[in-house]
């Protein structure tokens, strides 16, 4: 059946080969004509995909619904301070700088949100009551702002440099001109805003035509802006003030690896260099480094957005590299220009379909305009698409055209691409199914980044493959002989033949060394094939047992991703040097009652119940609706006259506390309680996810407590950590699960195509042996790169690397082992077996060394600027993203094992002794 399927394939593309053509021009025009961008409709995140039965997913439903609209996911912190010496007046003067361009912009948000929700203009109170805390904040921003500017500008006033004024500079004129308009909008303060409109003409003359009217800015950037917290605030203040370093918290409505905190983190980031700039250059500079004032950002939001910026230049840089790569190897390879041409036209073209009909098949998922279809792509989905795509496709093409110039030397042209066709099409099914299969595996795994991106992976390739046997040999069929240009390959010439057996250079001296040491090789593993045997499994054993106890040794820190030098990561350790990170990262415990509760009851029994988690280990503070910051724990006494007392109450009606400790919605009224733990250590520690499970353990106790106040109730926890171990879980389950299915699906494979159980058997053995190794030697590289910020590999690196070498690094096998087994048929197996060694060896160790390359380019984005530089050209790309960079050596170094290593020496060694022992039986039956 299989050899009838490849004969008709053959006839039609080497006969039709005009209509394929065609067809394949109008697909690529039309699909991308029509996709969507990926960037788009990529999604990222880690958390967001967790299954439905996880706490923390059940946790943030809830917590949608019972606070709908504007409930905080993300935030970016932005640290003012120095390492050591107490912040002076200077210091603060940088600082309400900062703040005045904060405030700002959190108003034009605000008024902007209070235009969308209906208001057109009139007096606050009659505005829909959905805008109307909306446009209250705005003008209480707005005054915080010019507040902070005229307190800005009498310490600035005598350093104001030479340049003309601006709308933010050397005042906020644009902020008097907005609380003027505002004013006048709500029918405010007559003279107020008469004052205002008065004072931003003066410092900017030609406001009127410079200010856009509000409702016409462009703030998506900041559109996902819910609150500012600063040191300035007359209550929190306390809270955000250190010595040495003042804290600003933006409260943020998007998820910490939302596609949109892009735009937001390099907003901010815009606005901290004019910081830099303007006043921090005037301040004073000490020497020493370590007492000189920083501005620095990081919190969820700016970790996971820069963590997408990242992702993004890796992409750039990823495909930017593999070109170049492939195209000189190409170039290496054939020194033909249309020998080059063919496979990157047709990668080409399987890259924009394949990407282009994926991108817009997840947009009708995600339209509903296909209910039935569940389909998401990420931003590092593409890495993977186009890499994979790259470096599977030009070896597929190698073959090809290896074996057209084997015929092409037999037969004339068209039937010599006939044969070709025909006689690789076996092969190449086998390899690329066995990457299809092990890439679709992932679809049985609960995370949805694995469930969703291997099978997109596969279907992509699955395009790749029917393109490389489509495609690509109309492409040769229109072409003819003189694709092979500078070189003649003709039936006629018989030196051509010995040029034909290597594609890895035109040159009839090359190639014959070439075949010469492989020939070579064959024969030394022939007459020694137990004592290569031996040393090739043990060589292999040292690391694969170093990489099988490291195997779990990752690590799930988000900010680990990124490098030392991030500017999220130079914040979170200005931040740890003077606040406690779990007071920015809280475990918020929502316990919810079946039957409802007077307030005052719940606040009541809120009150024991916090009593009882400040007895738990590692609890720092408790927020409650009676303590909203957790800073009078049950051991603090407090007289009711005292300055600490007043205070308290002055909390409890801040609008952090308000509406945040209950819900309003029926629903969820008085049934409905809220909690922020403060939690000593690193949010992504795993001491402290062990602390906060056994709090999670305790109070279900507590729940199942029939004696207990909250007998009866569902207990949630949300935050970071809770999230981490959820997210821990599953992919720990998923890694077992997908292993097994990997193994299974490539064996099946393997067995269909071989036709050899003891053989398959040994061949998965070798991949699993080289996956070790692989990992082992990883994990030893980046420890000595890494030295002692090395906290253990991605958590993804071993299931994906896993899943791509076990499935790719069948692919040598299955061409080697095809090949013996027909040469087999010829001959007796030590001939068949030098034979195939000879002849694959350099077209496979030529495809092996392109894959690597692809994967290797993967790590472009960790050496790429520092080349760029040395070269002199400036990119504004940002450093490059760990997880991306170690899987892409870590399937390169793998790839490269598999190539030299397993299919040189460990596969054709166990096939010459089980040739021999099965000669000897021969020998003893007769």
């Amino acid at each position: 059946m299989l050899a009838d399927f490849t004969a008709r394939l053959a006839r039609l593309v080497t006969q039709r080969w005009r209509p394929v053509l065609v067809f394949w021009v109008a697909a690529t025009i039309v699909l991308f004509a029509i996709a969507p961008k990926w960037k788009d409709i990529a999604y990222d995140g880690d958390f967001e995909y967790l299954p439905d039965r996880m706490t923390t997913v059940a946790a943030a439903r809830v917590l949608d619904e019972a606070f709908p609209g504007d409930r905080a996911r993300s935030q970016i912190v932005i640290v003012l301070g120095r390492q050591e010496t107490s912040l002076d007046k200077d210091d603060l003067m940088v600082g309400d700088d900062l703040l005045r361009r904060l405030h700002h912009r959190f108003g034009e948000v605000c008024w902007q949100r209070a235009i969308a929700r209906g208001y057109s203009g009139g007096p606050i109170d009659q505005a829909p009551e959905l805008a109307q805390p909306w446009l209250q904040r705005a003008l209480e921003s707005l005054d915080h702002c010019i507040a902070v500017d005229q307190r800005f500008y009498e310490r600035f006033a005598d350093s104001v440099p030479d340049l003309a004024p601006t709308l933010t500079e050397p005042r906020m004129a644009i902020a008097y001109f907005d609380r003027a308009k505002l004013l006048e909008q709500i029918g405010g303060d007559e003279r107020q805003s008469g004052d205002d409109y008065r004072d931003a003409l003066l410092l900017v003359p030609d406001i009127e035509t410079l200010a856009e009217p509000i409702a016409e800015r462009d703030l998506t950037p900041w559109a996902s802006m819910l609150d500012l917290l600063s040191w300035d605030d007359a209550v929190l203040g306390s809270l955000l003030t250190k010595p040495s370093a003042r804290l600003a918290v933006m409260q943020l409505s998007s998820e910490l690896a939302a596609t949109e905190n892009i735009n937001t983190v390099e907003s901010v980031g815009k606005i901290l260099d004019q910081v830099r700039r303007y006043s921090l250059a005037l301040a004073p500079h000490p020497e020493n480094a370590t007492e000189r004032l920083q501005v620095e950002m990081t919190g969820s939001a700016a970790i996971g957005g820069e963590t997408l910026i990242a992702a993004r230049d890796a992409i750039r840089y990823t495909e930017s590299i593999t070109v170049i790569m492939i195209l000189l190897i190409l170039i290496l390879v054939y020194r033909a220009p249309l020998l080059v041409a063919v496979p990157m036209v047709s990668i080409g073209v399987a890259v924009i379909v394949s990407t282009s009909m994926v991108a817009t098949l997840t947009d009708w998922s995600i339209r509903g305009v296909l209910p039935w279809l569940d389909m998401r792509v990420f931003t590092t989905s593409r890495i993977f698409i186009v890499v994979i795509l790259f470096g599977a496709g030009t070896d597929y093409c190698l073959f090809l055209i290896s074996r057209l110039r084997e015929e092409a030397a037999l037969a004339p042209w068209p039937v010599a691409c006939h044969k070709a066709l025909r006689g690789v099409t076996s092969a190449l099914l086998g390899s690329a199914l066995t990457t299809v299969f092990g890439l679709g595996t992932l679809w049985f795994a609960q995370f949805g980044k694995y469930h969703y991106t291997g099978p997109i992976i596969a279907i992509c390739l699955l395009v790749g493959l029917v393109v490389c046997l489509t495609l690509a040999p109309a492409l040769l069929r229109a072409l003819g002989p003189n694709v092979f240009w500078p070189n003649l390959v003709t039936p006629e010439t018989e030196s051509t033949r010995s040029l034909l057996s290597v594609p890895v250079s035109p040159d009839a001296k090359s190639t014959r060394r070439s075949s010469g040491l492989w020939e070579w090789i064959a024969i030394t593993l022939t007459r020694r094939p137990l004592t290569a045997f031996l040393l090739g499994i043990i060589c292999l054993a040292a690391p694969g047992w170093y990489g099988w106890v490291n195997e779990d040794s990752v690590t799930y820190n988000l900010s680990s991703q990124l490098d030392t030098d991030a500017p999220s990561r130079r914040g979170y350790r200005l931040l740890s040097d003077h606040f406690k990170i779990g007071e920015i990262n809280p475990v918020t415990v929502l316990m919810v009652r079946g039957e409802d509760e007077p307030r005052e009851t719940l606040k009541l029994q809120l009150k024991s119940l916090s009593d009882l988690l400040y007895q738990q280990p590692g609890v720092v503070a408790v927020r409650t609706p009676n303590d909203p910051l957790g800073d009078f724990p049950p051991d603090r006494d407090m007289g009711l006259l005292s300055g600490d007392a007043w205070r308290r109450r002055a909390l409890q009606q801040h609008r952090v506390a308000q509406n945040y400790f209950f819900s309003n919605i029926t629903q969820y009224q008085d049934r409905l309680a809220r909690l922020d733990l403060i939690i000593e250590g690193d949010p992504f520690a795993l001491a402290t996810q062990r602390l906060v499970a056994q709090i999670g353990d305790t109070l279900n106790e507590l729940a199942r407590d029939p004696d207990s106040d909250w007998t009866g109730s569902s207990v949630y926890l949300a935050g970071t950590t809770p999230s981490i171990i959820d997210l821990r879980s599953v992919t720990i389950a998923d890694n077992q699960r997908i292993k097994i299915a990997v193994v299974l699906a490539v064996f099946l494979i393997l067995v269909a195509v071989i036709r050899r159980l003891g053989l398959c058997l040994y061949l998965i053995f070798t991949v699993l042996l080289s996956y070790y190794a692989t990992l082992g030697l990883t994990v030893l590289f980046f420890q000595g790169v890494y030295g002692d910020q090395y906290v253990g590999l991605d958590w993804k690196l071993p299931l994906f690397l896993f899943v791509i070498l076990v499935a790719v690094g069948q692919d040598y096998n299955v061409y080697l082992v095809t090949r013996i087994v027909e040469e087999q048929r010829k001959s007796g197996w030590l001939s068949a077996l030098r034979h195939a060694v000879s002849k694959t060896g350099g077209i496979i160790t030529a495809c092996g060394m392109v894959m690597a390359a692809t994967f290797f380019s993967m790590t472009a984005s960790a050496w790429m600027p520092g080349l760029l530089h040395l070269l002199g050209i400036e990119s504004d790309a940002s450093i490059g993203l760990r997880g991306i960079i170690e899987l892409g050596f870590a399937l390169g170094l793998g790839v490269l094992i598999d190539t030299f290593y397993v299919r040189t020496i460990l596969v054709p060694s166990f096939v010459a002794l089980i040739g021999r022992w099965k000669s000897k039986q021969r020998r003893v039956v007769k």
